[in-house]
């Protein structure tokens, strides 16, 4: 049997890598895609399941080179996950401090990247005949709440429309598509070290008490909750998916 292949956009960050790891568990071939040259994670680049492209998601030329690349190595895939983001520090203080080219940029890779991916990669997903293919998004709990960040999360709530417009059209071929919405998502690295604003004490105190479980949501609980989505809960379409530990409570 040919093993399930899935491509995932935006493979560098921390999210991404533990999705990537979640699949290469799973004896799944992963292709990662990303803006940075190389990936130097010896723990993938050693794995002959893993494969690596650099491709700037905002260009239209270098996604559509990038499918003819995968056309041909590998004619098809089961599974599209985009975890690719950004978020500018200007948007940080709102609307105001936000220039002109930041806004653009930041609309074109966390909301135009998805449609471009969507109409690009979709023969890939079109090629595999495999009874179970999907498309999911991740957008971010800044869609649905008032936690600033203007510019992004408008893209974020645009990833809504992207999946919700999209269903019954995929779901003719077979293609599920949905996506899902992280709240705050943190490494044990950010807490120890306190890598940005958020994780300072009364910061870090603030935001924790905001969280119902009382605990945030790590890496690999996305990369779970993503796997049941494309492997376990094969029914679900259509479908904007919380997972936030109850950050929205």
């Amino acid at each position: 049997m040919n093993k399930d292949i899935i491509l995932i956009f935006g493979g560098d960050g921390k999210i991404a890598q533990a999705i990537v790891r979640k699949y290469l568990d799973l004896n799944c071939l992963v292709i990662a895609v990303d803006k940075k040259e190389k990936n130097d994670n010896e723990e993938f680049t050693k794995n002959e399941n893993y494969h690596y492209f650099s491709t700037d998601i905002t260009s239209v030329d270098e996604l559509t080179d990038l499918y003819n690349k995968l056309h041909n190595k590998f004619g098809y895939v089961n599974h599209i996950i985009s975890a690719a983001a950004k978020v500018f520090p200007t948007d940080n203080n709102g609307i105001y401090d936000l220039s002109f080219d930041d806004i653009n940029y930041s609309v074109k890779l966390n909301l135009i990247a998805h449609i471009y991916i969507s109409k690009i990669f979709l023969p890939l997903l079109n090629s595999s005949n495999s009874s179970n293919k999907s498309i999911t998004f991740i957008s971010s709990v800044n869609a649905l709440k008032s936690l600033g960040l203007p510019v992004y999360s408008a893209c974020k709530s645009g990833i809504f429309g992207l999946v919700n417009s999209s269903v019954k059209v995929l779901g003719k071929n077979n293609i599920r598509i949905n996506s899902i919405i992280p709240g705050t998502v943190v490494t044990h690295e950010d807490i120890e070290q306190k890598t940005d604003i958020r994780f300072y004490d009364d910061n870090f105190n603030a935001l924790k008490n905001m969280i119902a479980l009382e605990n945030f949501a790590f890496p690999e609980d996305i990369s779970d909750s993503l796997y049941s989505i494309t492997h376990i809960t094969k029914a679900i379409t259509g479908q904007n998916i919380v997972i936030d530990s109850g950050q929205l409570s």
